[in-house]
């Protein structure tokens, strides 16, 4: 009888230490909503023979079904390329060129296209998901049938471009 009393002693005690433990547990941190930069600077990869990294120049290129996610394409130039149905999530694409390109269907979710010139490209039906275009030129730019939701642009930024058909940052369609 006195070994069961001190085996159900001991499991009280261990019991009670682990609910002590689990109050004493710091907070969990709390859930960001923004966008997060995922993408390492400075990350490249081969792509038809040329290196796909900061400063690249992949103009007049079809790069069509592409995986170009996760790179860093700062400053990269990609002036009338064809990108339909390309990978360019959470791409780093600040001050690239895409004057005149065609990256439509192409999954650009958490791309960074800031300060961007996307003048005349078309955008059409592409996954822009929390993509950032802030300080983008977009004059002439198709967004047509385009998913942005939670996209960042800049304020009245959405006046210059062709944005029919798209689902817009806060969700909506979109009202001209």
């Amino acid at each position: 009888m006195r070994l069961r009393t001190v085996s159900c002693t001991v499991a009280l005690i261990a019991f009670c230490a682990s609910i002590t433990a689990c109050e004493n547990a710091p907070a969990k941190p709390p859930r960001t909503t923004g966008v997060q930069p995922v993408t390492q600077s400075g990350a490249t990869r081969i792509v038809q023979g040329k290196t796909a990294g900061p400063g690249a120049d992949l103009s007049n290129m079809d790069l069509s079904r592409e995986n170009l996610s996760d790179l860093d394409l700062t400053g990269a130039n990609f002036s009338g390329s064809t990108f339909n149905k390309a990978y360019l999530s959470r791409a780093i694409l600040v001050n690239a060129n895409f004057t005149g390109a065609d990256v439509g269907g192409s999954n650009m979710y958490r791309a960074n296209l800031t300060g961007a010139n996307l003048t005349n490209a078309s955008f059409l039906g592409v996954n822009g998901e929390e993509a950032i275009f802030t300080g983008a030129t977009i004059v002439g730019t198709s967004f047509s049938y385009a998913h942005l939701l939670r996209a960042v642009f800049d304020e009245g930024a959405l006046d210059k471009a062709d944005f029919s058909g798209a689902t817009m940052p806060d969700g909506s369609a979109w009202k001209p």
